[in-house]
């Protein structure tokens, strides 16, 4: 017998007969998914419920054809003029990560699509990630095109899944990778065809099978006295591309793991405090604007109903 409950706007909850929670986000009016300011809060009450009456494992998913979660609502990043009020809505971000990780049963994200910046850090807070193979399936953190860095708990959660190079690499340059090389990386645990995404989702739950452990290596790397080393050729590769006083967001990842590795609380609290200060700063809100003009363009293009009658063809030659 399935228990659903549908009194949420952006979530579709629903408890089976297996005693397994599924939530599917499908956020109204939005051809994809983020997680604004209401979708967080929704799920903040989900977990609450979840917590409550913990059943036998927790799946989040995406009812929309197109994908997991693109991301934050870069919109709302715009009303974010004081930096004390970016601290407290990042803080309660982190609030809502930390309690879907700490959750005792076996937590799942279900990814098909796009599994963007905080789609994935998420998606990081689960236990178990399982992607859809598909060449579609994008993943990454790509924050840093935004003039700032992952704030929903990702520095801390990326460099613990994947180890310290390659966490860093992948916040660093804002990459998005496909499953199968999420999954040669670490940060994704299985990658299966989409037709097996339900069924995988459930062996897991019953199964619940032990993570893969780092190399005892990315121990040694992430050794206080070994850090500044790593961090000063991180930084210079940065520096090649972008200097700091005008480009701070990646030289603040580097800088967090430098000087907070090793305390997760404070690295956390750190985290909201940088990224409060990136997100209200200048480069930050020309970035986000460049986005959302272009992201305007895109839907304008979209809109344009043209139908060519005519063609020409201008050269000579094999151009011609």
């Amino acid at each position: 017998m399935t228990n659903k409950n549908n009194n949420y706007l952006n979530w579709r909850v629903e408890r089976d007969g297996d005693d397994i929670a599924w939530l599917r986000l499908d956020k109204p009016e939005s051809s994809a998914n983020v997680l604004s300011a209401e979708v967080l809060s929704e799920l903040d009450q989900i977990l609450d419920g979840v917590l409550s009456d913990l059943p036998k494992g927790l799946v989040i998913l995406s009812a929309k054809e197109n994908g997991f979660i693109a991301g934050a609502d870069v919109k709302e990043f715009t009303i974010l003029e004081d930096e004390q009020v970016a601290l407290q809505t990042i803080k309660r971000a982190h609030v809502i990560m930390n309690k879907l990780e700490s959750i005792s049963c076996p937590t799942v994200a279900l990814i098909h699509g796009f599994c963007l910046g905080g789609g994935l850090e998420l998606a990081l807070a689960c236990r178990y990630r399982i992607a859809d193979e598909d060449i579609k399936t994008r993943l990454g953190l790509p924050e840093v095109r935004l003039g700032i860095h992952p704030g929903f708990g990702g520095t801390l959660r990326m460099i613990r899944s994947v180890g310290p190079i390659a966490g860093l690499q992948a916040m660093l340059t804002g990459r998005s990778y496909s499953a199968k090389a999420a999954r040669k990386m670490g940060f994704v645990d299985y990658a299966v065809p989409r037709r097996h995404l339900l069924k995988a989702a459930r062996q897991i739950i019953h199964q619940q099978p032990a993570k893969k452990k780092l190399s005892k290596w990315f121990g040694v790397i992430n050794h206080p006295r070994i850090r500044p080393t790593i961090a000063k050729y991180l930084a210079k590769q940065v520096a090649s591309k972008a200097p700091r006083a005008h480009y701070p967001a990646p030289y603040a990842i580097i800088d967090l793991w430098v000087d907070f590795w090793g305390n997760d609380e404070r690295m956390l609290d750190e985290e909201a405090i940088s990224i409060a200060k990136l997100i209200t700063g200048k480069t930050a809100k020309n970035l986000i604007r460049v986005f959302l003009l272009q992201e305007r363009l895109k839907s304008l293009g979209q809109a344009e109903d043209f139908n060519p009658t005519h063609v020409h063809v201008i050269g000579a030659g094999v151009m011609g």
